[in-house]
């Protein structure tokens, strides 16, 4: 199988205790697709990012995530 490429929107709330945590990630079908997601859900989360990654499903390998987008408050990794 070839390597495709992936876009993912991450977004994130703050729980009960003001930690951010991660919700479900969203599936987009572009690049531009995931930006305009990730814009969209920015007014109600705490945070999102949009990235695209190479993926090789058939061997498990996954390249380095190339951010596309970010709003607000993300996890410190991510800066």
């Amino acid at each position: 199988m070839a390597v495709t490429t992936q876009f993912i929107v991450q977004p994130y709330r703050l729980n009960k205790r003001g930690k951010l945590e991660a919700e479900p990630a969203v599936a987009a079908s572009s690049a531009e697709n995931a930006k305009q997601r990730a814009q969209k859900l920015s007014d109600s989360r705490a945070g999102v990012i949009a990235f695209q990654i190479a993926v090789d499903a058939e061997m498990g390998d996954y390249g380095e995530p190339v951010t596309l987008a970010r709003y607000g408050t993300l996890p410190e990794e991510m800066d």
